[in-house]
């Protein structure tokens, strides 16, 4: 297997699957951001209150295109790199290329769209009403101490996707 096919497909599929879910995020703050209350801190959320009935329907309706390109993408990332390696995708090269997909968003995520979008720049889309002014808005660490728990919980959906699409073609 040539690894040195990895690095460019891990960046040009990261890179597309930060863009699409970063859009899916944004689309549905904007329509409400409500749906991400239960990603706030812990000040916000309890001066809000609890997520309202329509709230709770449309997380659902955002959450299936968001899992549908989390998993599409990477699994679609393996095969596509499966396929520029003549149809072998070792075991370890699969693994490594869903835990850097899954990794490469955490990281745009905690960086981008939480410390940068969120508690830097504010825009009014994604201040809850009532909640305007709250510490949790300015506080870097709520962000980074609820991420870090995701690191190791990426190895689960990595590793299943990797068993699924590493194989040596016949």
């Amino acid at each position: 297997m040539n690894n040195t096919k990895l690095l460019p497909r891990l960046l040009k599929d990261g890179t597309f699957l930060n863009v699409s879910l970063a859009t899916v995020i944004g689309l549905s703050l904007r329509l409400n951001p409500e749906i991400w209350v239960h990603d706030y801190p812990p000040d916000i959320k309890e001066r809000f209150g609890p997520k309202s009935e329509k709230a709770k329907r449309q997380t659902w309706l955002a959450a299936i295109p968001f899992f549908f390109l989390l998993i599409g993408v990477v699994v679609r990332s393996n095969l596509a790199l499966k396929r520029d390696n003549g149809g072998s995708l070792p075991f370890k090269m699969a693994f490594l290329n869903s835990y850097g997909l899954f990794a490469y968003f955490w990281l745009f995520d905690l960086v981008i769209l939480d410390w940068l979008l969120f508690v830097t720049l504010k825009p009014s889309f994604v201040v809850l009403p009532g909640t305007e002014g709250m510490a949790g808005y300015d506080d870097y660490g709520f962000h980074l101490k609820a991420a870090l728990p995701a690191l190791p919980g990426m190895a689960i959906p990595a590793f299943i996707i990797a068993l699924l699409t590493a194989r040596r073609s016949a």
